[in-house]
């Protein structure tokens, strides 16, 4: 008997949550359920609805955004960046920026320039005011502003961690410097222990 080949994956548009019907109804059906105790929300294609709604799986925080008045970004939306074309690193074929989002299974992005938004978009269950889970893009976005900080002087790489947040003293972090903890690597999720 012949093995047979797995069936290739599902592209963005067939493995949009919303077109799947991921969580729908009170109960959703069991072949409809995410769940992080059977660690289907790690799964794709459910990763697609579940990193969009990690709130319902993990205990999560607000972060206030302190007590000045919230900026609006003005707008200067360029429409014509959805048919920017490039060439793949190891494609054989030009893309658009359109399509490398599918290709990308995007949920949600923003462009800025200069202080203005020129391009956002948001696909499946995402929209403007939805949290979506980051991981480790975080650990760039806060390294970005932690360099910006040293440049700026307003931050000292050298100091040791609880100078900043006296609450990490007698941790893993309380003898380690600020520049310490900017070089260390992200690493990994731990393997699950359920498969």
């Amino acid at each position: 008997m012949l093995a047979q080949s797995p069936p290739p994956p599902l592209d963005a548009a067939d493995s949009d949550p919303v077109k799947m019907g991921w969580m729908v109804g009170s109960p959703p059906p069991a072949d409809r359920l995410i769940q992080f105790s059977n660690m289907t929300h790690y799964r794709f294609p459910q990763t697609r609805w579940s990193f969009a709604n990690y709130r319902r799986f993990m205990p999560s925080s607000q972060i206030w955004r302190g007590d000045g008045p919230a900026r609006p970004l003005p707008r200067a939306e360029r429409a014509e960046i959805d048919a920017l074309t490039f060439q793949p690193i190891g494609g054989s074929d030009r893309m658009s920026w359109a399509q490398s989002l599918q290709a990308n299974y995007t949920d949600a992005i923003a462009v800025l320039r200069r202080g203005e938004i020129v391009y956002e978009r948001y696909f499946g269950v995402m929209s403007a005011h939805a949290t979506h889970m980051a991981m480790s893009v975080t650990k760039s976005f806060f390294g970005t502003l932690g360099a910006m900080l040293v440049a700026e002087g307003k931050l000292d790489e050298n100091a040791p961690v609880p100078k900043y947040i006296p609450e990490l003293a007698g941790t893993a972090y309380g003898d380690a410097s600020v520049r310490q903890v900017m070089d260390t690597p992200f690493t990994s999720q731990p393997e699950n222990p359920w498969d």
